[in-house]
């Protein structure tokens, strides 16, 4: 199990602390506590459609990245801050295509296929919301504890952050490791999916923060 979370979780300011627990365990490079937008743009008769512009925004921040499909039609925007995102794609003799509310979290890749319509460019086709896909990117199972989840639910003594592995699936209830109950920053051991705890890694930013001596 890979356990991912931000260096200004450590900050007693930060309220933005969000953590990233994958339940399988992952052959992978360095993490990074961001995410993808990937898909394909096509038209009506599902053919591909190459320098389509694709442009998204952080409905947040409101910071725009751009990209264009490549010769099979798809994109790809990484490294992008976990927000809710805005799409619009566009192409000559197509009508716009604009989405909006895609959520892109930590790690993850949201895949967001578009179908262009023919017509004026300057018309735009508006999707209001979609059903959620399935992430078809990744084979991992993940699970996601935000910053307002942690600020919400009552933990014990000291508020332990550890102490809310528990509310994901497959995860053991957290135990005492080298320390006395009282102590709020004790480091605590859990197993997930009937893993030993000698499995778990927990990275800092995308590094590995894991003794394997312990």
């Amino acid at each position: 199990m890979n356990l991912y979370f931000s260096v200004r979780a450590l900050l007693p300011t930060a309220a933005c602390l969000s953590l990233l627990v994958l339940l399988a365990p992952e052959q992978a490079s360095a993490q990074l506590l961001q995410g993808a937008l990937d898909g394909n743009v096509t038209d009506s008769t599902q053919a591909t459609i190459a320098g389509a512009m694709v442009s998204v925004t952080n409905q947040e921040t409101n910071a725009t990245r751009k990209t264009e499909t490549n010769s099979s039609g798809g994109y790809s925007l990484p490294t992008l801050q976990p927000g809710s995102y805005a799409i619009t794609v566009s192409a000559p003799g197509f009508q716009t295509y604009a989405q909006s509310g895609i959520a892109v979290t930590i790690n993850n890749v949201t895949r967001v296929n578009v179908a262009l319509r023919v017509g004026p460019v300057n018309e735009t086709v508006t999707v209001e919301a979609q059903a959620a896909a399935l992430q078809t990117d990744r084979a991992e199972v993940r699970a996601e504890v935000t910053g307002k989840t942690m600020q919400d639910i009552p933990v014990p003594i000291g508020r332990n952050y550890q102490m809310l592995f528990v509310t994901l699936p497959g995860v053991s209830p957290p135990e005492n490791a080298h320390s006395f109950a009282s102590n709020p920053v004790r480091a605590l051991r859990f197993s997930v999916n009937g893993a030993t705890r000698s499995n778990n890694n927990t990275r800092i930013d995308g590094t590995s923060s894991t003794n394997i001596t312990i």
